[in-house]
């Protein structure tokens, strides 16, 4: 898509010691259809060379622009809340350092939020190692399927994230942001969705693989240890206080989560 009349898509990266990946990520950016972008990566104090190999792209290419924090937050929702702040697109997508775009994602996703009407539109990915080789399908949708004939979307959520950030595109909305508590770190995207669709937004799912996802040794996702389920109990927790779920949300999704605790350690 060649026309730059078209709207805005501001990109939001956080960056922290991603020097093996970035630049297959900024490359992802760079190779898109769609050409009406901002690409706004905030790094976190990285330690290695990533900012260095930014700078450079940021050089080639004005839509790229390298923000630096002055000190290490320790998780992305406070980079993610500085590109909201700073993003000048009438939608805005994120993306993590070390994931993967195909050439047409935002293409495909601003013609289906079209149509649809939809405020958030995600969609289905490719598995990816440290290496780029294929490893298989990511299936976040498969407790989703199964939860969402007993209960509506927002109950489900509370549950399991079904959601990949990376994958997201969305209308901008600068109200809502991203959670800055520490206990909340590798689920600040869960309680965003939560907060996104308890004001009353839409989302929709293209089912479409538009996403290389990347799982490797230093993103593996905690919230498949005990310390992941029980940052998910501190999440349901912390909307009960919130007044965002009620007592009764709380009690079944709470007892869900240790259910699947049990059944998890059970085949250890």
């Amino acid at each position: 898509m060649k026309n730059k009349n078209q709207p805005l898509v501001t990109v939001i990266t956080p960056l922290y010691n991603a020097e093996k990946y970035i630049a297959q990520t900024i490359e992802s950016v760079l190779n898109q259809t769609y050409i009406n972008w901002e690409m706004i990566i905030v790094d976190d104090c990285s330690t290695d060379v990533s900012r260095k190999i930014v700078k450079t792209y940021e050089k080639e290419d004005n839509r790229v622009i390298l923000l630096e924090s002055s000190i290490n937050f320790g998780g992305p929702a406070k980079p993610r809340n500085r590109g909201l702040e700073n993003a000048k697109g009438e939608y805005v997508a994120f993306l993590d350092a070390d994931d993967v775009w195909l050439p047409e994602k935002l293409e495909k996703q601003l013609d289906f939020i079209r149509s649809t009407n939809a405020d958030i539109v995600h969609t289905l990915a490719n598995v990816i190692d440290e290496n780029s080789i294929h490893q298989g399908f990511l299936n976040g949708h498969r407790v989703y399927n199964k939860l969402k004939y007993l209960f509506n979307e927002k109950s489900v959520l509370y549950y399991t994230n079904f959601i990949n950030i990376n994958s997201v595109l969305m209308k901008t909305n600068q109200q809502i942001k991203f959670s800055e508590d520490k206990n909340l770190v590798a689920l600040e995207d869960w309680n965003y969705w939560i907060d996104n669709l308890y004001s009353g937004l839409t989302v929709k799912l293209l089912e479409e693989r538009l996403l290389n996802y990347r799982v490797h040794s230093a993103s593996i996702s905690s919230r498949e240890t005990d310390t992941g389920y029980r940052k998910g109990l501190y999440l349901l927790s912390f909307l009960l206080l919130n007044k965002k779920i009620s007592i009764g949300h709380y009690v079944l999704s709470s007892t869900l989560w240790v259910v699947k605790l049990i059944l998890k350690n059970s085949k250890l």
